[in-house]
């Protein structure tokens, strides 16, 4: 009986025992390089234990190792092994590179467990960079997209307002001519003023008697006229004014006599002066840079209260704005000089032509 007992005892103590020997503790820690980079996805390998074990992608980890393991080894490729004695629950491997010598990595079935798992991670760690790669060039490419898109908008846009731009200019250009050289559009509208001069000529208007021979020759005049008028431009075609002017009429006289009798009609001056007052209408044709133009002028002289009457054509030249230059010829009443007839006098309608050069602005 005391034999049973004592058997019984002997093995609950080797049971004890046993399970005491196979008790856990958790060991953290961290793989690192000597200047704090982390290493990613070390093998560690603890004394008396066959299975080793995997850091993770951060270089820490988190291992339950029998209370009997003292050492813990990291191997990692081109590192040299590094052994810590388990002093602690934390340990930190300060891994130094070692290009010489190869880790010894502990043997797993098929291989080393650290060359398969350094495998592993090459391979998860080049399936990363090809998709950050894909992931980049798809970025890439979305926004290089959206680019041309939006340059492509940008230049039709602009296509289209050019086009307006054209169009709107064009149909400016048809209703108002553009000033050489220059943006500035004609004055269609508005107070107008103009100042011309004159020359005119008939020849023979009028008889020299030579009284010892009794030839009789004639005469020229020269009327020299300047006005100044101003008035109202209703549009591009029409205007109406008001104006007042100088004129300067001579005779030229053949002399091929010893005497010569200078009555000419009951006048006897051979030069005369008057100024003319008048109304004169204008209209225009066309719409260029040149404008025909008829002209029509009716008034008085003043001095001589002789009858005015100016009918002409002529071209304006426009210069930019609401100036131009004017050039016309027309048919002219002219009062001198005076004729006596049957014991009157009186002022005919003798026509004379003129040419007139004037600026309008």
């Amino acid at each position: 009986m005391k034999r049973k007992i004592a058997y019984i005892l002997t093995l609950l103590l080797l049971c004890g025992w046993s399970l005491g020997a196979q008790q856990l503790r958790t060991i953290r820690g961290l793989v690192a390089t000597p200047d704090g980079q982390v290493i990613p996805n070390a093998i560690l390998k603890a004394d008396g234990v066959d299975k080793p074990f995997q850091a993770g992608r951060t270089g820490q980890f988190e291992i339950r190792v029998p209370f009997s393991c003292q050492k813990l080894t990291a191997y990692v490729d081109g590192y040299a092994p590094l052994t810590l004695e388990i002093s602690s629950g934390y340990l930190l491997f300060k891994m130094k590179p070692d290009s010489t010598a190869d880790a010894a990595a502990p043997v797993v079935a098929g291989g080393t467990a650290a060359s398969a798992a350094q495998a592993a991670s090459q391979a998860q760690a080049q399936t990363e960079k090809e998709a950050l790669a894909r992931e980049k060039a798809e970025r890439e490419a979305r926004e290089k997209a959206e680019a041309e898109a939006k340059a492509k908008a940008e230049q039709e846009a602009k296509a289209g307002q050019a086009a307006k731009n054209k169009d709107a200019k064009s149909k400016k250009a048809k209703t108002a001519p553009q000033t050489p050289g220059s943006k500035s559009q004609y004055k269609e509208s508005g107070l107008t003023h103009s100042v011309d001069f004159s020359y005119a000529y008939q020849p023979h208007s009028g008889q020299i008697v030579y009284v010892n021979s009794g030839i009789r020759n004639y005469s020229s005049l020269h009327p020299l006229q300047l006005t100044y008028s101003i008035g109202w431009r209703f549009n591009r075609m029409f205007s109406v004014s008001g104006g007042i002017g100088f004129l300067y009429n001579t005779v030229s006289l053949e002399r091929n006599g010893d005497r010569i009798e200078t009555e000419l009609y009951g006048d006897k001056t051979p030069r005369r002066f008057d100024i003319p007052v008048f109304v004169n209408g204008r209209c225009h044709f066309g719409n260029g840079l040149v404008l025909p133009y008829l002209t029509l002028s009716g008034g008085i002289y003043a001095m001589s209260l002789a009858p005015l009457l100016d009918v002409g054509v002529g071209a304006s030249f426009r210069l930019g704005g609401s100036l131009a230059l004017n050039l016309a010829v027309s048919a002219r009443n002219t009062p001198w000089p005076l004729y006596t007839r049957s014991g009157s006098e009186g002022y005919p309608f003798r026509i004379v032509p003129a040419v007139t050069l004037g600026v309008s602005f």
